[in-house]
C-alpha cells in the first residue's frame, strides 16, 4: 500500500460488492474499507461477517454505511449496486434499470468525494461507464469500469493450461464490449516473447481450432458459471483488486479497462469499452493503442455499434 492511511469505498453489499470487501479484507490492499448500502443492515450483516475475520489476519478497519458522507477522502470507490441479469438475459438487458441508479450515486460521488477514482463494475459496465462520465463533473481519467480486465484473465490462465506455461507469459487481450461482442486480439498475442502463430502448437491441434475454442470459451464463462450458481463474483472481486492496488501503489500496470475511444482506434470519441491501459495513481494515466487486422478491426466497430445502439436507446 502506498499510503497508511488508504481508504477504499465499496458501494453496494450486494454479492459483488460484498466478496470485494472481502477481498479487500483477505489480501490487505487498503487500511480502511467503507461498505455502503441504502440498506444499513445489509451493509452492517456483510461488514460485521468480513470483520471477524479480522482477528486471524492483520489489523484493519471495515466500516458499514448508508450515508454517502461515511465514502468522504476515499482514495478509490467501488461501484457494484444495480439489477443483476436474470437467467437468460445479455448484460445489456439491465441497462434501462441501472442507468438512473448510476447517474443518481455519481450526483451523490460528486458532491462527497470529487477527488476520489470511481471505478464501475456494475453491468452493463461499458454502457454505464458512459454514462457515469457524462453525469459526473469530475476529470475523465478519475473513472473508468472494470472491462475486459476478468475476460482477459480468464483467457490468459485457460489458453497458458492448454500450451503448458505459466500465466504470466500469455500476453494476449480481449477488448471491445465486456459481453457478447467483445473479442480476442490474436494477432497481437505473444507467448514469452514469441509470436503465437510461431509457438509449439499440442498435437493434434490446430492454431484456428484454439482462437475459436478460446474465444468462445471466454465469452461464454460468465453465461455458463451464472446458470450453475445465480452470479459470479469471486474473480470479478480479485479483478478489482488488483485494479485498485494498481492505483495504491501507483504501479501502472496495463489493463483493459472501460474507458472512452481514443480517435485511433477509428470507432469515433464517445463509445466506452475495454481497451488496454496505464493505470496509477491518478486513474487512467495513458490509454494505448493494440495493433489489429482488418478483421479485429471490423469486430471492434461491430462492437461500439452495438454499444452505441443501447448508450442512444436511453432518454439522455
Amino acid at each position: 500500500m502506498s499510503s497508511k492511511t488508504s481508504k477504499v469505498g465499496v458501494i453496494g453489499a450486494g454479492n459483488v460488492g460484498a466478496d470485494v470487501a472481502n477481498a479487500l479484507v483477505l489480501l490487505r490492499k487498503c487500511v480502511r474499507v467503507v461498505l455502503f448500502d441504502r440498506t444499513l443492515s445489509k451493509a452492517e450483516g456483510q461488514a460485521w461477517d468480513i470483520e471477524d475475520s479480522i482477528p486471524l489476519l492483520e489489523e484493519m478497519e471495515i466500516i458499514p454505511s448508508n450515508k454517502y458522507e461515511d465514502l468522504a477522502d476515499s482514495d478509490v470507490i467501488v461501484v457494484t449496486i444495480g439489477v443483476q441479469p436474470k437467467l437468460g438475459q445479455s448484460r445489456l438487458d439491465t441497462l434501462s434499470d441501472n442507468a438512473e441508479i448510476i447517474r443518481s450515486t455519481m450526483k451523490e460521488l460528486d458532491r462527497v468525494a470529487p477527488n476520489s477514482i470511481v471505478l464501475i463494475v456494475s453491468n452493463p459496465v461499458d454502457v454505464l461507464t458512459r454514462i457515469a462520465i457524462a453525469s459526473s463533473t469530475r476529470a475523465e481519467n478519475l473513472i473508468f469500469g472494470s472491462g475486459t480486465v476478468l475476460d482477459t484473465a480468464r483467457l490468459r490462465y485457460q489458453l497458458g493450461k492448454r500450451l503448458n506455461v505459466a500465466k504470466q507469459d500469455v500476453h494476449v487481450y480481449v477488448i471491445g464490449e465486456h459481453g457478447d461482442s467483445e473479442f480476442v486480439v490474436w494477432s497481437s498475442a505473444f507467448i514469452g516473447g514469441i509470436a503465437l502463430t510461431e509457438f509449439p502448437i499440442p498435437q493434434g491441434a490446430t492454431l484456428e481450432q484454439i482462437h475459436q475454442e478460446y474465444a468462445d470459451l471466454t465469452r461464454k464463462r460468465g453465461y455458463n458459471i451464472s446458470e450453475r450458481k445465480g452470479n459470479t463474483s469471486y474473480g470479478i472481486s480479485i479483478a478489482v483488486c488488483q485494479l485498485i492496488d494498481t492505483i495504491l501503489r501507483d504501479e501502472k500496470q496495463i489493463f483493459p479497462v472501460s474507458v472512452r475511444a481514443d480517435s485511433s482506434y477509428g470507432v469515433g470519441n464517445e463509445v466506452v469499452f475495454g481497451l488496454p491501459c496505464i493505470v496509477s495513481s491518478i486513474g487512467i494515466e495513458r490509454q494505448l493503442v493494440l495493433p489489429r487486422n482488418a478483421d479485429e478491426q471490423r469486430l471492434l466497430e461491430e462492437s461500439a455499434t452495438q454499444l452505441n445502439l443501447a448508450y442512444n436507446s436511453l432518454d439522455n
